[in-house]
């Protein structure tokens, strides 16, 4: 969970939009809504994620939380977790035990209850790209990497 925090931190400096963090009670509202739609659970270390930001966006990174968020700067909008699971079982043939995270690009991250892993699939062609034990492993695995090129460029141009 440190490096998850140490994400949080680095990217907020850099304009991320990071929901403050959910509480036990939002959690449980959200499994009872993602159970209506005949889905499983959050699954715990998402839900733990989710304690510390309840909803993420960050340079095309989205992980999303009980809860929509939006940026009044921008008028992004991050849509809740429920929303989006309803939303791309309309459009996909998702496995109900199959939890859409988040996305970036074309990628969907995603958690299998069948595998109990944590997984990067290819939106267009629903292959899996990676997989991973836990959401910090995807985390630190996806937006970690960025994090640190981004970092490196801003060294770069500050050298320059």
């Amino acid at each position: 969970m440190d490096e998850i925090q140490n994400i949080l931190d680095r990217t907020a400096k850099s304009d991320a939009l990071i929901a403050r963090p959910a509480d036990d009670t939002a959690i449980e509202r959200c499994d009872r809504a993602l159970h209506e739609i005949g889905l499983l659970p959050l699954p715990e270390g998402y839900a733990r994620f989710l304690k510390s930001a309840n909803g993420y966006a960050w340079n095309g990174f989205e992980f999303f939380g009980t809860d929509r968020c939006t940026e009044d700067a921008s008028d992004y909008v991050l849509r809740d977790i429920v929303e989006f699971n309803a939303y791309i079982r309309e459009r996909t043939s998702f496995a109900d035990e199959v939890l859409v995270l988040g996305r970036f690009d074309e990628d969907i991250y995603i958690y299998d209850s069948t595998e109990n892993s944590y997984k990067a699939i290819d939106r267009l062609t629903s292959m899996d790209a990676d997989a991973f034990d836990s959401f910090e492993d995807l985390l630190t695995s996806t937006v970690g990497l960025y994090v640190e090129y981004d970092e490196d460029e801003d060294t770069d141009e500050d050298e320059g």
